[in-house]
């Protein structure tokens, strides 16, 4: 039950993180051209199940966690938090539905912000789930676009592709 609290954790975590870099080359990003950002989550000592029912998995349990979030190409460089809440939604299938706000700090090669982000994740290792970007703060106020997240073994890291979106 802890391992797939953290997976949607890290999953929720690094949905955030991809939606709060700003990289791009070339000008904003817009619909026709998403910045894409490749980030790694990784989980903290902050990674809470809350059995809210009855004892065991059921619906409306909650996740809440925070984790460090990283960019895949320099996995040993932190460059955020993303905290998060996760309702159980169906415990046969491991459904959760999530929101989470991803913490930019200021320094480079990112712009200091949050962006947040929400929906549904299917948290069994080997599948993939898309999250909304609902908007941020800061430099990442018109953020939209979605996330994807491919997980991996419980333990991460998670592979997250986030397409970015920062114009009106």
């Amino acid at each position: 039950m802890r391992r797939i609290v953290w997976v949607t954790i890290a999953v929720s975590a690094i949905a955030l993180l991809i939606g709060g870099v700003s990289l791009a080359e070339g000008g904003p990003a817009n619909p026709g051209n998403p910045m894409v950002i490749n980030l790694l989550s990784r989980a903290t000592a902050i990674n809470t199940f809350v059995d809210t029912g009855p004892s065991g998995l059921s619906p409306g349990d909650l996740y809440v966690f925070s984790d460090r979030l990283f960019l895949a190409s320099a996995p040993d460089q932190q460059i955020g938090t993303i905290d998060g809440r996760c309702v159980l939604i169906d415990p046969v299938t491991f459904r959760f539905d999530c929101s989470t706000t991803a913490h930019i700090p200021e320094g480079e090669p990112l712009e200091a912000g949050d962006i947040m982000s929400a929906g549904t994740l299917s948290l069994i290792e080997g599948t993939t789930s898309t999250l909304a970007i609902v908007g941020g703060t800061g430099p990442y106020a018109t953020a939209r676009g979605d996330v994807t997240v491919d997980l991996g073994p419980f333990e991460g890291p998670h592979e997250v592709t986030v397409n970015l979106i920062l114009n009106p």
